[in-house]
């Protein structure tokens, strides 16, 4: 069985490529949950959060990539702190478009069950990112 940051490093990979037809190999896709704070609410069903992610995220900043900076990893749980860095292409906070690129922290806590995600909470600093994309 693969471990909780395995799971989630893979999930990473498919999210960032836009592979999204091999997700379910490592997220629960009926009964996960999840919850990315500030932009959606909770949510259950990994297609209607893969619609969110695409929606919210996805149309507004391309290039997107991530580095981790921070990994505590449990038995089922695993936390990541990230530093991505993408560029606004779309609208994104209620912002138009600006091109610039942008540079935030995320904090992603998963729980993982038999080799899948069935649970995720997401922590941007939206704050930090409004403020690069408002500034004159």
């Amino acid at each position: 069985m693969a471990a909780p940051l395995e799971v989630y490093r893979r999930f990473q990979q498919d999210l960032l490529m836009g592979d999204f037809a091999h997700v379910a190999e490592v997220v629960d896709v009926e009964a996960s949950t999840e919850k990315c704070e500030g932009l959606t609410d909770w949510t259950t069903g990994f297609q209607l959060a893969l619609a969110n992610y695409q929606r919210n995220v996805v149309s507004a900043l391309s290039e997107l990539r991530g580095t981790e900076e921070t990994v505590v990893e449990g038995a089922e749980t695993v936390v990541i702190r990230t530093r991505y860095e993408a560029t606004q292409s779309g609208v994104f906070l209620g912002i138009a478009p600006t091109g610039r690129h942008i540079a935030f922290q995320a904090v992603d806590i998963v729980r993982v069950a038999d080799g899948r995600i069935v649970w995720r909470y997401l922590l941007m600093d939206l704050y930090g990112i409004e403020q690069q994309l408002r500034q004159a």
